[in-house]
């Protein structure tokens, strides 16, 4: 199949909601910004009789605008919620490339794309396994003894566990990530009252789950890009997790110190 040329308006309004769904899907799972842009605008410029291609993104919200027979069509999508999901990411570039050479009618595209989005990447199960791996693997890289390398896969799994409860009910990512910190600070130090362990393997190899590194990585990018909007509100969230990890970690160990 080749390229469609942009036929009527209706179509043209049809590959506005496709390139500005897509570009979402990938905002919504820790794409780049320079990649979310340069995703949309290929699939705009791959129909005919378009024109005037602007695409603008930034943390959590995405504009396209272009020009089809002296009318101009705008689209916009607010990211509520941010994640890091490479699946949807690599889904979505797929798409992209076939969808740039023809292989999908508009129709088809709008398909693909609600079908991607209605997609499940990896199984809860899985999520709480890989959790549970890299605080366990921590600890042995931290020099933990076999007391302290099952008490953190323990404890990494329960905290894990609870952060996704959190986070089904849709409560603020500030308060997840204080409630995390302060369930997995909870947790060592209960583990430690039963039998002699290092509180601080315990607590630092169960917060590798949720240290913000790929965040942090991906607004350096940003800047370094000069995407400066994105950049600085990407790195402002990394902070706040990182505080809110910190104060719920510090607080059980505050209060139990009192008793």
């Amino acid at each position: 199949m080749t390229n469609e040329k942009i036929k009527t308006l209706e179509e043209a309004v049809i590959l506005s909601e496709i390139a500005s769904s897509a570009g979402a899907l990938m905002l919504a799972n820790g794409a780049e910004i320079y990649r979310v842009e340069d995703t949309v605008e290929r699939i705009i410029r791959s129909k005919e009789a378009i024109k005037d291609v602007d695409v603008f993104s930034s943390y959590n919200m995405i504009m396209i605008s272009f020009s089809y027979k002296g009318e101009i069509h705008t689209n916009m999508r607010r990211v509520r919620n941010r994640g890091n999901n490479l699946y949807y990411v690599d889904r979505v570039n797929t798409f992209s490339r076939n969808f740039s050479a023809g292989l999908y009618s508009l129709d088809e595209a709008l398909m693909e794309i609600d079908k991607i989005k209605k997609e499940k990447s990896v199984p809860i199960y899985l999520k709480s396994l890989g959790a549970t791996l890299a605080a366990g693997s921590y600890s042995i890289l931290l020099g933990g003894n076999i007391i302290e390398v099952i008490s953190s896969f323990a404890i990494g799994y329960i905290a894990y566990k609870f952060s996704l409860f959190l986070e089904r009910e849709k409560i603020n990512f500030f308060v997840v990530h204080f409630l995390y910190g302060f369930v997995l600070s909870f947790l060592a130090l209960l583990t430690n009252e039963i039998t002699p362990v290092s509180i601080n393997i315990l607590i630092i190899s169960g917060m590798m789950a949720f240290v913000p590194g790929v965040m942090l990585t991906n607004a350096m990018r940003d800047l370094m890009s000069g995407d400066a909007l994105s950049g600085i509100t990407g790195t402002a969230m990394a902070i706040l997790i990182s505080v809110a990890l910190a104060v719920g970690v510090a607080t059980p160990i505050s209060v139990w110190r009192l008793f």
